[in-house]
């Protein structure tokens, strides 16, 4: 379960829901990440067979099962009535694994606040922890995948923010955090070979791998340029991200980089990839 501020999902709105009844023309399901109404243990929604799938359908229990997770499009809220409209069919693959990587990260940003309240000395309930760190982070963020990892890359900064936090919790929180997140990286590494034979060429290939840096304006734990001499004229690159494309595009500013400094200055590289 996803604890969510709000009673009832936004229109539009991506979310899981679990299915527990199936009938001919409907399915319904429960939405264990929303309250809804005061007279419900949980918000319930309804989905159409017509939203079900764009093809035909002639029987939905080929299709659904009781107790599957779906994920699912809000495509209308009645609050006053407790009515969620979902579709099944406007659910495309791509948006079923965003939702269900969130709920995982959503899951994580909770256990956070949970180990939280048990460490000793700390005198908050669940409850309390969202609403004077939880919800004040996760609304600078659209996802929480978004908000754990930069707690893990910022969190100090992050936490400064939010003036109503004693320091003796922030500290806590922020060791809560280093001990329990872990952002996964990928990695692009190769040796630069580097030469300038003018009088100051070794000025030139400083400047030269000064530019390079400069190339991420704020490195991160998940997004870095790292340089180190191998010994006259090698130097060597490892460039860090969170996925291969965003690497790929670093990789390829580095080189131009270097095809336009060693332009300039009259000097030579090459770039080999490991």
């Amino acid at each position: 379960m996803v604890k969510n501020r709000e009673k009832f999902p936004r229109e539009g709105a991506f979310i899981m829901g679990r299915v527990v009844d199936i009938q001919a023309q409907y399915i319904y399901v429960d939405l264990p990440d929303y309250d809804g109404l005061p007279s419900e243990e949980t918000a319930r929604g309804m989905i159409h067979i017509s939203e079900i799938s764009s093809r035909w359908v002639k029987n939905i229990r080929s299709i659904v099962r009781i107790g599957q997770r779906l994920v699912l499009r809000v495509v209308k809220v009645v609050p006053d009535k407790g009515q969620i409209d979902l579709s099944l069919r406007r659910v495309n693959s791509a948006q079923k694994d965003l939702i269900a990587k969130e709920h995982k990260y959503a899951n994580k940003f909770e256990n956070l606040l949970q180990f939280l309240t048990e460490t000793e000395g700390i005198d908050l309930t669940l409850d309390k922890a969202y609403e004077l760190i939880g919800w004040p982070i996760k609304e600078q963020f659209d996802l929480y995948q978004e908000a754990v990892e930069a707690l893990k890359e910022e969190g100090q900064e992050i936490l400064d923010e939010l003036d109503n936090v004693p320091d003796d919790i922030k500290k806590v929180f922020l060791q809560v955090v280093e001990e329990n997140v872990e952002v996964s990286t990928v990695s692009i590494k190769g040796k630069i070979k580097l030469m300038n034979k003018s009088g100051d060429g070794i000025n030139k290939i400083k400047d030269t791998l000064n530019e390079i840096i400069k190339i991420i304006e704020k490195p991160k734990l998940t997004r870095n340029i790292q340089l180190s001499y191998l010994g006259a004229p090698f130097y060597r690159l490892e460039i860090i991200s969170k996925d291969y494309l965003d690497a790929e595009s670093i990789l390829s500013d580095t080189i131009e980089v270097l095809e336009n400094t060693t332009q300039q200055n009259n000097g030579s590289f090459e770039f080999i990839r490991d």
